[in-house]
């Protein structure tokens, strides 16, 4: 059963962002509830590869939080007593032809114009030295950003989830909430499997389940969701350097059937090189990993890295992210029940969930953040407030 049945805050999502935001609400003395229908870090946060985006950010505000916290990454492991794997790596975008240039180079002047001026194109010789195992035949230039770099989901996740805990938190992994109840415009009980509860607050910071949550108090947001699928090798001697991201997939070149199709690559700490992405539109959460995807996604791989060809795949896995209608995050309050916190569609959220769950506990103490994301309202979608 339930530990208490009243919370300050209830947060139902167990991933990187719902953790992030346990845990500052609990440094912050407030008594949490953290809910999950499956394992911690088991959705989309345990299926990513741990990128630290710089050069890709959707606005200003998303790429000033990110730089925010790039620099409070490897103080953040030591705040968590965990090694989050936190490497400032550099990040590589190979570019095979011109309508691959002309996104980069946009991308890289918003990047100026929002004050990250590190992001730079280089020529293909430059990108061979940043990476030796890249075919030079393939690309004619790169996007490179010095600052990138990438962490360990499952570590950052764990680390945020156990000191929740020690400062009091109550951690609930496979428990589902069922229902909610509203009265007088305010959420009154909410309903697990394990009981019922209460709490001043309500975060959903559920990722791709975030719709189903709110439809429980008659309210649809447009939350959808994909299935992104990728695969890890055996260990091998350092190969890949950085963090590498396809630059077809800024492109409708990337579109391949029903599936957008990029290598996406880096190699783990301990040697294991991770790989990604084949993306597909998909119904009744189905994350399970195809055949077809990671082969594309193989060749893709192997057009920029043939001394890869030899390489053996231990495991393939798929795992879904949640995107707004509008392609821009959604982070703010409901109007009715007014005490309904909506967390969710932050692009590559992993690097950037201590700011995020920073700006929670920032609105939770004082009713505002320290940034800007009046755009990311759930108001947006709502029709006359209701």
């Amino acid at each position: 059963m339930i530990n208490k049945k009243h919370y300050d805050v209830v947060v139902i999502g167990g991933g990187v962002c719902g953790s992030a935001i346990a845990y500052y609400l609990s440094k912050s003395g407030a008594k949490i509830a953290l809910f999950d229908k499956g394992e911690i870090c088991s959705g989309g946060s345990g299926a990513n590869l741990g990128f630290s985006v710089l050069t890709y950010r959707k606005d200003a505000v998303l790429l000033n939080m990110a730089i925010d916290q790039l620099f409070k990454l490897s103080e953040l492991a030591k705040e968590l007593e965990i090694d989050i794997e936190y490497v400032q790596t550099g990040g590589l975008i190979p570019i095979s032809n011109q309508e691959e240039l002309k996104v980069q180079t946009f991308l890289a002047d918003k990047c100026h114009e929002w004050g990250l001026k590190e992001v730079c194109i280089i020529d293909s010789k430059q990108a061979i030295e940043k990476e030796p195992a890249l075919d030079p035949e393939n690309i004619i230039c790169a996007a490179y950003c010095p600052l990138e770099g990438k962490v360990n989901p499952f570590k950052l996740t764990i680390g945020f989830i156990r000191k929740a805990q020690e400062m009091g938190a109550d951690i609930y992994p496979r428990t589902k909430v069922t229902g909610i109840e509203v009265s007088n415009g305010k959420v009154k009980d909410i309903l697990t499997k394990r009981g019922k509860i209460k709490a001043d607050l309500i975060v959903v910071a559920a990722g791709p389940w975030t719709r189903e949550i709110v439809n429980m108090v008659n309210i649809d947001l447009p939350v959808l969701y994909k299935r992104g699928e990728a695969m890890a090798s055996t260990k091998i001697q350092p190969t890949i350097r950085g963090m590498v991201t396809d630059g077809r997939l800024f492109t409708k070149a990337c579109v391949i059937g029903d599936m957008e199709v990029g290598s996406c690559l880096t190699q783990s700490a301990s040697g294991n090189i991770i790989v990604a992405q084949a993306t597909t539109k998909v119904d009744n959460y189905d994350c399970y990993s195809t055949a077809e995807g990671p082969m594309r996604v193989a060749r893709r791989v192997l057009s920029f890295f043939p001394s890869l060809s030899d390489l053996q795949i231990i495991r393939t896995w798929g795992g879904l992210f949640a995107f707004a209608e509008d392609m821009m995050p959604i982070f703010g309050f409901l109007n009715k029940p007014d005490n309904l916190f909506i967390v969710t569609g932050f692009h590559s959220a992993v690097c950037i969930s201590s700011a995020i769950g920073q700006m929670v506990q920032e609105v939770y103490s004082k009713g505002s953040t320290s940034y800007n994301i009046s755009n990311y309202t759930p108001q947006r979608f709502i029709k006359n407030g209701k």
